[in-house]
C-alpha cells in the first residue's frame, strides 16, 4: 500500500510538471523530457493494477471460503441447538419414567403387603384343610404339605400361595373322584396288614383285604380320617372293588353312605 501511494504522488508530480510546463513555469529537466522515467512510472503504475486485481480476487476467495465457513458453524450451532433441545426433552421423560416406576414399585409393595397379610390369615385354616385328606393325597401333597408347616413359609408369600393351589386344585380333583390305593393299616393292636381303600372323593373310603378277613369304613374328621372296623361289609366291598377294577360286570351293591347337612338323613 505504501508502494501504491508513492507511485500515485510520482504520477501527480508529473501531471504537474507538464501543466506547469503550459503556464511558463519551468519545468524539472528529468520530469517531461525523460521518456525513460515516464515508461518506468507507467510500468510500475501497471504493475500496482495489476497486484490490485490480485488482491481484489484473492480477497473475493477469502471471502468466500469465510462465508461458507461461517454458513457451516451456523448449521453445527443449529445441530448443537436441538441435540440440547432433545438432552432436556429425554431428560423430562426420564423424570416422568421414573416417577411412574416408583409409582409402580410403591403400589407394587403395598399389593404384596396385602397378601403376605392375607395368606397369614388363610395358612393356618390350609393347614387344618391337609390334616383332614386322606393318606394318598398327602402322599402326592407331601412337598407342598412340608412348605406349608414350614417355619419361614410367610417369608415366601408366592411360594404360599402357588403351594395352597396345588393343595386345593389336588383336592378338588380327588373330590370329583374314584380312588383306590393300597395302605397299610393297623387292624389290632399290634397288626397291620396291607388293604384295599376305595375312596369316594373325600367323604367315604372303605377298606378290606384281598381274603376279606377284615373290612372297614373311613370318614374324615378334623383331626385326620377315622377307620371302624365292618366285617360283615367285607364281601360288599370286595365285590365293589372287582366292579371298580373291571374284573366283574357293573352290578348294584349296596354300602353304607351317611350324608350329614343341618338334617341327617
Amino acid at each position: 500500500m505504501k508502494q501504491l501511494i508513492i507511485y500515485c504522488l510520482a504520477f501527480i508530480h508529473l501531471t504537474a510538471s507538464v501543466c506547469g510546463q503550459g503556464v511558463g513555469k519551468i519545468p524539472h529537466p528529468t520530469s517531461v523530457h525523460d521518456p525513460a522515467a515516464s515508461r518506468e512510472l507507467i510500468r510500475q503504475w501497471v504493475k500496482t493494477e495489476r497486484i490490485l486485481s490480485q488482491e481484489k480476487a484473492t480477497w473475493q476467495i477469502e471471502k468466500q471460503q469465510m462465508q461458507d465457513l461461517l454458513d457451516l458453524y451456523q448449521k453445527e450451532l443449529k445441530l448443537l441447538d436441538e441435540e440440547i433441545s432433545k438432552a432436556g426433552a429425554s431428560a423430562q421423560l426420564v423424570d416422568e419414567n421414573k416417577e411412574r416406576y416408583q409409582t409402580d414399585l410403591k403400589q407394587y409393595r403395598e399389593a404384596q403387603q396385602v397378601l403376605a397379610d392375607t395368606l397369614a390369615r388363610l395358612l393356618p385354616g390350609m393347614k387344618l384343610l391337609i390334616e383332614t385328606l386322606p393318606t394318598p393325597l398327602l402322599d402326592e401333597l407331601a412337598l407342598d404339605r412340608d412348605f406349608l408347616n414350614s417355619p419361614g413359609a410367610l417369608a415366601k408369600p408366592r411360594d404360599i400361595l402357588k403351594s395352597m393351589i396345588a393343595v386345593l386344585t389336588a383336592a378338588g380333583r380327588f373330590n370329583r373322584s374314584i380312588t383306590l390305593a393300597e395302605e397299610t393299616r393297623e387292624v389290632s393292636v399290634g397288626n397291620k396288614m396291607t388293604v384295599d381303600v376305595l375312596y369316594l372323593g373325600l367323604c367315604r373310603a372303605y377298606y378290606t383285604t384281598a381274603s376279606g378277613e377284615t373290612a372297614g369304613v373311613g370318614v374324615p374328621q378334623k383331626d385326620g380320617w377315622k377307620w371302624s372296623s365292618s366285617p360283615d361289609l367285607a364281601d360288599n366291598i370286595r365285590r365293589t372293588i372287582a366292579v371298580y377294577r373291571k374284573e366283574k360286570q357293573p352290578q348294584l351293591i349296596r354300602l353304607p353312605v351317611k350324608l350329614s347337612s343341618s338334617t341327617q338323613k
